[in-house]
């Protein structure tokens, strides 16, 4: 047999006690119907039997009303209505103290009394007030003239009125009364008994009713508590069920980012997101992708015989979601027209936003199959992954582009390598351009260098172009490389056919994006340089940028040490004062046509010229017109001279010229062609003109081409020097075995 729940216990122990106190209140109206018989019987003999019949009835009746009507105020009413029919009168009230203040309320009232239903008096106030004051039984046999009465109740027409008081052991509680409509001979005694027994019987009907209120609210207070006892226990079951769910739902996802936290790499990353959701979480279809350009591009996927692997930006509910970056439940996929299917049966879906420090870059797709119906549940906990997820995406690109970063500084120690190896300045430009185009994935690159004399760049180098460019001029502020170099800023151009800026010499070039960074050395602009991308897709990222800035940091430092090797080299092999070459360079080269010569059997003149009293010219002029006279028979040994001969400065005042391709007599014509130059190139001073004459020795390497070398053949021809200044000034010898031919001083 089952057991009571406690509050079927505590509702039958109420019972008990109801009816243990309706129990009492009967013995109670038996009791006062006892005493009641007994004072009719020594009641006055004009007391007739039927009334005593109708009295016991109609106090019977009221007892029933007061144990069945557990409502007070029904049972005051039957009380008042009842004692005023017994006492011959159609007039009747009752007055009952308020609880919270110190006056009575007329609370029933019958006949003439009903106009004052609700009014208040003060204790010794008219004639309720007196007997509550009094506690006794009073009347006033003709109220109408009664000093006491008052004048603002509406009660001036009644005759005699009669109340006694209403008394819970020995307090006051309220006042019960009649009246009359004339003061007739009313019997005092008999009408007091009889509304004492109503009085009692209104005073254990208040009783009761009060103990059925306090009951009832007791029994209210306990189902009150028991139901919040009863709410907080379902409440504390939702609470463990969600902390369940939670704690499920924490150690689902501590999987998932145990996994996640073991992969660096994006892809790895991608793939175990997808899988991990599936094995871990139980969803059928899961995918992942990234948005490249204007498409979505599949990553990874579980749980699809067919998937879209591209998406355009645009179509689709998992495009909707990465362009209002808002997470998606769609649970019923047939009401959405933007839904794309890949497979049949899909029921619902839920895709949430994937992020890279706070931009979109792609979505996390699931959906279900077979009736299963995603909730806001599934929801959250997608929203809640994504988190992780993006956690993961950051974490791997940051290595990425530590990685990526790490490569691009060892591509960029190689390449600056390759090209400090090369102090070769046209060698050194083309390797940065191609280096360059290598290094940020590139399709074609040129390079300018600045012309401080005429304000603008001079185009040197074009690879992979349509037209070779070198040798153009721009202007600074013209084209992307004129722009960097003017605002000394990297510019990056999309389309550039398109661009508004783009240089007219550049017109037949095909579209491309195009990067372009001014060379640099501290604030001094030595050039830029560009690289281009004929894939209008490929943009040139804050990476690229910064990659090529750096880059373009090295090449300038590379180039400046291009020209000074440059400088030094031509410092080293040039004399300062005559500007052509020493007499170490001139050795060296000398050599190396010798044996050109030699190997070809081709004719070969080497020519020495000794200027004639020039240290008197020193020592009259002083030397500043001495390295004028020097510095104007360079100039026209230079003009006079063929590019490819090599001329220098052999001594103090001698020349040495060495001709290749030349025999005795074409040796010959050039100095007859200097002699006569020299004739004509007169140095002015203060003290007069100065005139230039110069000795020549000459000697050939020709048939047999038995010289051994050219230190010989200038020994030779510094042996017809020596014969010619002997001979006199202005003159001319040529070295041969037996002697050395004189030639005239004529000029």
């Amino acid at each position: 047999m089952p057991r009571p729940s406690p509050r079927d216990m505590n509702e039958s122990n109420e019972l008990e006690d109801l009816k243990a106190e309706n129990d009492a209140l009967k013995a109670r109206i038996r009791e006062l119907e006892r005493r009641l018989a007994k004072a009719h019987a020594a009641r006055s003999p004009l007391t007739t039997a039927a009334k005593d019949d109708d009295y016991a009835v109609a106090f019977h009746q009221t007892a029933l009303a007061i144990m069945n009507r557990l409502d007070l105020n029904d049972a005051l009413e039957a009380i008042v209505e009842h004692d005023a029919r017994l006492a011959g009168t159609k007039h009747g009230f009752l007055h009952l103290r308020r609880p919270d203040a110190d006056v009575m309320e007329m609370k029933v009232t019958v006949g003439g009394f009903a106009p004052n239903r609700g009014c208040e008096i003060a204790p010794g106030e008219g004639l309720s007030g007196r007997v509550w004051q009094s506690g006794e039984p009073m009347m006033v046999e003709n109220y109408r003239a009664w000093e006491g009465r008052i004048e603002r109740l509406d009660m001036t027409d009644f005759g005699a009125i009669i109340a006694v008081p209403l008394k819970t052991c020995t307090t006051v509680i309220g006042v019960l009364g009649i009246a009359y409509d004339e003061p007739d001979n009313v019997d005092f005694d008999s009408i007091v008994a009889l509304l004492t027994r109503f009085a009692d019987l209104a005073a254990i009907a208040i009783d009761n009713a009060h103990l059925y209120t306090n009951a009832q609210k007791e029994l209210a207070e306990r189902r009150r508590i028991e139901s919040e006892l009863q709410a907080h226990t379902q409440h504390l079951r939702d609470l463990y069920t969600v902390a369940h769910q939670q704690s499920q739902e924490l150690h689902l996802l501590g999987k998932v980012r145990a996994a996640l936290a073991r992969e660096i790499d994006l892809p790895a990353i991608f793939r175990t997101v997808v899988e991990s959701i599936a094995s871990t979480f139980g969803y059928t279809q899961v995918c992942l992708y990234l948005r490249e350009n204007d498409e979505l591009i599949l990553q990874h996927q579980v749980g699809y015989p067919f998937i879209w692997e591209r998406i355009p930006v645009g179509e689709g509910s998992i495009s909707r979601v990465i362009l209002s970056e808002r997470p998606t439940l769609i649970a019923d996929v047939s009401a959405d027209p933007d839904f794309l299917g890949a497979i049949d049966g899909v029921v619902s879906q839920v895709c949430v936003p994937l992020r890279d420090n706070g931009s979109v870059i792609g979505a996390l797709n699931i959906e279900s199959c077979n009736g299963v119906v995603l909730t806001e549940d599934d929801l959250r906990l997608m929203t809640e992954l994504a988190d992780h997820i993006n956690v993961a995406i950051e974490r791997a690109r940051l290595y990425e582009r530590l990685r990526r970063h790490v490569q691009q500084l060892d591509a960029l120690y190689r390449i600056m390598g390759d090209i400090t190896g090369n102090l070769h300045l046209d060698d050194m430009l083309r390797t940065i351009v191609e280096r360059m185009i290598a290094l940020i994935r590139a399709t074609r690159g040129a390079l300018a260098l600045y012309d401080a004399q005429r304000n603008d760049l001079l185009v040197h180098l074009s690879v992979n172009m349509d037209y070779d460019y070198a040798g153009v001029r721009l202007a600074l502020g013209e084209g992307a490389m004129g722009k960097a170099a003017l605002n000394r800023q990297p510019v990056v151009v999309y389309d550039y056919r398109s661009w508004n800026e783009r240089s007219v010499q550049c017109e037949d070039e095909p579209t491309a994006n195009v990067l372009a960074v001014p060379l640099l050395a501290g604030g001094e602009l030595i050039g830029a340089m560009s690289a281009g991308d004929n894939n209008l897709k490929r943009t040139f990222t804050d990476d690229d940028i910064r990659l090529l800035s750096m880059f373009a940091q090295q090449a300038t430092i590379a180039i400046k040490n291009a020209r000074l090797f440059a400088e030094v080299q031509h410092l080293a092999i040039i004399d300062p004062l005559m500007g052509i070459y020493n007499r170490r360079y001139f050795l060296v080269a000398a050599r190396r046509e010798f044996e050109r010569a030699r190997r070809h059997r081709r004719p070969l003149a080497v020519i020495i010229a000794d200027l004639d009293d020039f240290k008197q010219i020193n020592d009259v002029y002083g030397h500043p017109i001495g390295d004028r006279v020097l510095q104007t028979v360079s100039h026209v040994f230079q003009r006079e001279l063929r590019s490819g001969d090599l001329l220098a400065r052999y001594g103090g005042e001698e020349i040495i010229a060495l001709l290749p391709e030349t025999d005795q007599e074409g040796a010959v014509r050039v100095i007859d062609r200097l002699r006569l130059m020299l004739a004509q190139a007169v140095v002015a001073t203060n003290q007069g003109a100065v005139n230039v004459t110069a000795s020549f020795g000459i000697a050939v390497f020709t048939d047999p081409y038995d010289t051994p070398d050219v230190e010989t053949l200038i020994e030779h021809a510094d042996q017809a020097l020596l014969r010619a200044k002997g001979a006199g000034k202005n003159c001319v010898e040529i070295w041969n075995e037996r002697n050395c031919v004189v030639r005239d001083r004529s000029a």
